[in-house]
């Protein structure tokens, strides 16, 4: 006798995988950018290469190896910015991103096997030739995401070499603090976008490392260890919306 085959697994809309995460962005959405319904760029944050981030697969933070564009969160989490909570329902579900077609939470197998392939970049959104491509390629010549973890592990040793890395660290943020105001001043580019073409601000970057910025009025800004950070705190739980999520 044979059995009868039983039903794919429905989607219950409870809404979990959309409140742990917007999705990370692959080659194929790059058509919610474009047409009457296109999507903003200020919709997308930059993780860029070096930052640690929660692997699904692996099950531990380790650091980007390539940059990762990632949908919003709202409400001071990452709760997708798309994600209607009262009706619990996807405004973008007819067109939704890679991930979220590939996810099922009794199934996570499928959006595995994508995560890490064909990732959609800055470059790929924006205009060949455009100036821009100058000025985020400088901004990651002069802050390097990969360099602030060992930095912070030499400033919270002490010594010379800690004072060193405090003020290669100082410099960094206030280099990323100029990048910003440039955009917004000479290129005309409102802060809201910011996060899109530079990536998130130092500050954030530091958090991750165990760190603080401070401002300061003979230095600009100082940069010290963040006395109840504990690294293992640092990693969030596991997320199933996206393969990779950003450490607090």
């Amino acid at each position: 006798m044979n059995a009868t085959p039983l039903p794919e697994p429905a989607c219950e809309r409870c809404g979990t995988c959309c409140r742990k995460g917007g999705p990370a962005l692959h080659a194929e959405d790059a058509h919610l950018f474009s047409g009457e319904d296109a999507l903003e760029l200020s919709a997308v944050v930059t993780f860029r290469r070096g930052e640690p981030m929660f692997d699904q697969v692996l099950g531990r933070a380790v650091p980007l190896q390539e940059e990762l564009l990632k949908l919003r969160g709202v409400y001071g989490a990452w709760t997708c910015a798309h994600y209607d909570a009262r009706s619990r329902a996807c405004g973008l579900y007819d067109r939704r991103p890679a991930e979220c077609r590939a996810l099922s939470c009794q199934d996570t197998a499928p959006l595995a096997a994508m995560y890490a392939k064909n990732r959609l970049r800055r470059a790929d959104l924006l205009p060949k030739g455009h100036a821009i491509h100058a000025v985020i390629a400088e901004h990651e010549a002069l802050v390097p995401v990969e360099r602030i973890a060992p930095l912070a592990e030499l400033l919270r040793a002490g010594g010379q070499e800690g004072l060193d890395a405090q003020d290669e660290l100082s410099r960094m943020a206030l280099a990323d603090k100029a990048f910003r105001k440039s955009l917004a001043e000479r290129a005309g580019i409102a802060p809201e976008y910011h996060e899109f073409f530079l990536g998130r601000a130092a500050a954030a970057l530091f958090a991750a490392a165990g760190l603080s910025l401070r401002d300061d009025a003979r230095l600009g800004c100082r940069v010290q260890p963040d006395p109840l950070w504990r690294p293992e705190a640092a990693s969030p739980n596991a997320n199933l919306k996206s393969a990779s999520e950003p450490l607090p």
